[in-house]
């Protein structure tokens, strides 16, 4: 019994020694299944990589797209008190809210940009001249003026989450009236519904000066010029209304993380206890439906490429082999001459190909990430999603993307396997006698 066990043991060390002998004595055979092998591990890789990063993917896009959802009035640009969708706060669905006050503000140490308004009116009361558009949100960068960007900073900086009586102001506007960053400007709010009251004169800081030409309505009034628009705070606008009780809005716009979380978070949004006959919700997701089509379509060609890559790399694979097994027929007879069944020869077989398929890791590791960032920065191109594809690159031997090159390797082993076993079977699916008759 012991006898046995020490022949079969040196029979499976002459199949091991065999295979390294003919991976080392073979070498441009051996650099032509390397080379093979790469390409295929490199690709399977690549293209998992893609597929499951999907999800992340279309979170980035739609954190960039700026999809949102806005509640408003039915009549149009009528203010409301945003203190009527407080509770809106406990969605637990909804990641950012965003309040928007678009008004007007009399300019006094100031004078406003007069050139380029097409519309001249001689009826202008004096409470409108001099006038100036102030945008006023808890977070300007969300404004889709600089999310899309028709406006963009030159010099200074945006807005952040803590500045109080801060402002941005147009470079034309600052050119004119010769101001720069750390400058005040005095700002009288003038209040929708009555224009004749007296609201106190406010001082804000330019911290930032933007450039730019938005589309432009002509009615006359010098707010209606992009260069007598400016951006401020929320909070400090409504102190500059004097708003005691109420804070007016024009919009309360709402975040989600995913479009499926907008959903639910606009059904829950539509359960709060408010007079919806004077108000409505509208979804602006146009911009991440346009990238969605696009992403889907790369996803649905990276499946019909890792499919036929498998297919591929298993037929190319095989028909090698199928070349190569034939001019090994002498070997195959002396292994079966001393004893060594089919099986352990096809084990051989499978055994040179992974000893090849090791060194063939590294470099598709390396050329793996490559693939992935060339087919995601084609597919990417916007300011916002430019550092998708960079994430990828720096997380190339994250954990997670080792499982996936993991599984890439497993699908390598399954094509050498199966291309092994189709090749070497048209030859030992004879019979021993059949194939040693052949050597002679």
């Amino acid at each position: 019994m012991k006898k046995i066990i020490v022949i079969r043991e040196e029979r499976n060390k002459i199949v091991v020694k065999n295979a390294i002998a003919y991976v080392l004595r073979k070498k441009n055979r051996t650099l032509i299944v390397f080379i093979i092998l790469t390409v295929v591990l490199s690709c399977l890789y690549a293209c998992l990589n893609i597929l499951k990063s999907g999800t992340s993917m279309e979170k980035s896009l739609y954190k960039s797209s700026n999809s949102s959802s806005s509640i408003t009035r039915k009549d149009g640009n009528g203010y409301f008190d945003r203190n009527e969708f407080k509770k809106i706060e406990d969605i637990k669905e909804i990641a950012e809210t965003i309040n928007h006050y678009e008004g007007l503000a009399r300019l006094h140490n100031s004078n406003v940009v007069e050139s380029g308004q097409q519309v001249t009116r001689d009826d202008i009361p004096n409470e409108l001249k001099n006038i100036v558009s102030i945008q006023s949100t808890s977070n300007v960068k969300r404004d889709v003026l600089f999310s899309s960007g028709v406006f963009s900073i030159k010099e200074g900086r945006n807005l952040e989450k803590n500045d109080k009586f801060k402002i941005l102001v147009h470079e034309e506007f600052a050119e004119h009236n010769n101001l720069k960053l750390g400058d005040k400007v005095s700002l009288e709010f003038i209040n929708a519904n009555e224009m004749s009251k007296s609201n106190k004169k406010t001082e804000f800081e330019i911290v930032g000066i933007f450039t730019g030409k938005k589309q432009e309505t002509q009615t006359g009034l010098s707010s209606d010029l992009s260069e007598n628009m400016m951006f401020t705070d929320y909070d400090s606008a409504q102190k500059a209304l004097n708003n005691e009780e109420k804070e007016l809005v024009n919009k309360i716009t709402f975040f989600t993380d995913t479009p499926e979380k907008m959903e639910d978070a606009i059904n829950k949004v539509k359960e709060l206890n408010v007079n919806w006959s004077n108000y409505t919700v509208d979804k602006d997701s146009n911009a991440f439906k346009e990238v969605l089509e696009s992403l889907s379509g790369v996803k649905h060609i990276i499946k019909i490429m890792t499919y036929s890559i498998m297919i591929g790399g298993s037929v190319v694979l095989s028909l090698i082999l199928i070349l190569w097994l034939r001019e090994r027929i002498y070997e195959i007879g002396i292994l079966l001459s001393i004893g060594v069944n089919k099986f352990k020869i096809i084990t051989q077989f499978i055994l040179e190909l992974v000893f090849i398929s090791i060194p063939a890791i590294i470099v598709s590791l390396i050329t793996g990430n490559i693939v992935v960032n060339q087919i995601i920065g084609g597919l990417i191109s916007s300011e916002d999603t430019a550092s998708i594809p960079s994430s990828f690159a720096s997380s190339g031997f994250s954990v997670e993307n080792l499982i996936t090159f993991v599984q890439s390797y497993g699908i390598l082993l399954l094509i050498i396997v199966l291309s092994v076993i189709f090749a070497s079977g048209l030859i030992l699916i004879k019979k021993p006698k059949e194939i040693l008759s052949q050597i002679s």
